[in-house]
């Protein structure tokens, strides 16, 4: 969650952490006006963090080892505006796999591990994209299809037609397929239930 400009800017975490407390999402937006002390990350949050960034890894070198296009939009873009630039002109130029993907819309930020091209016609061309994350767990969780839910909701609109799927990658390199229909209307009614509770 940040300010920007007049307004805020959510993120699939602030969603998230408002599905698992909403007095965090107090504490979050307390924090926009008057910085809050944070606790030190730990030893052990680091290791998590580092085999987070391992497992995302050995994903992408995955993708790579089967000849796709990978495209990192982490690299050379360093603000929102800029990812969220270089993101839309990989959709156009039609690559494989969008690594770090960053979408807007209004007042919804988000960055998918992966946006994976699939045969399906949409405003791009003859084919669109389908939203995939990688986690740790070697369970789906509910807060993973909120995620994925957050970020096909803002594929949606750069793609101009809904993906059919979204996908996580877990801990044991196995892969869970959803039906993004299936997720929708709970999604807008969570994201609904959050702009209510604190416009």
């Amino acid at each position: 969650m940040q300010n920007r400009g007049s307004g805020r800017l959510y993120a699939a975490t602030d969603l998230v952490n408002f599905l698992e407390c909403e007095h965090l999402t107090s504490l979050d937006l307390q924090n926009l006006e008057t910085p809050l002390p944070r606790a030190e990350v730990d030893e052990s949050t680091q290791l998590i963090q580092q085999k987070g960034y391992e497992h995302e890894g050995a994903y992408v070198q995955h993708l790579r080892d089967q000849g796709l296009h990978v495209v990192d939009i982490a690299e050379g873009n360093d603000s929102l505006e800029t990812k969220v630039a270089a993101t839309l002109d990989a959709m156009r130029a039609g690559v494989d796999v969008i690594f770090q993907a960053t979408l807007l819309q209004g007042e919804l930020a988000g960055y998918a591990d992966f946006l994976i091209k699939v045969p399906r016609p949409s405003a791009l061309g003859e084919y669109s994209y389908e939203v995939s994350d990688t986690k740790l767990s070697r369970k789906a969780k509910a807060k993973f299809l909120v995620q994925l839910s957050f970020y096909s909701k803002l594929l949606t609109v750069a793609q101009g037609v809904a993906p059919l799927y979204m996908h996580v990658i877990l801990g044991d390199r196995s892969q869970k397929t959803y039906r993004c229909a299936d997720y929708a209307h709970y999604f807008e009614a969570l994201l609904q239930r959050l702009r209510s509770t604190f416009s």
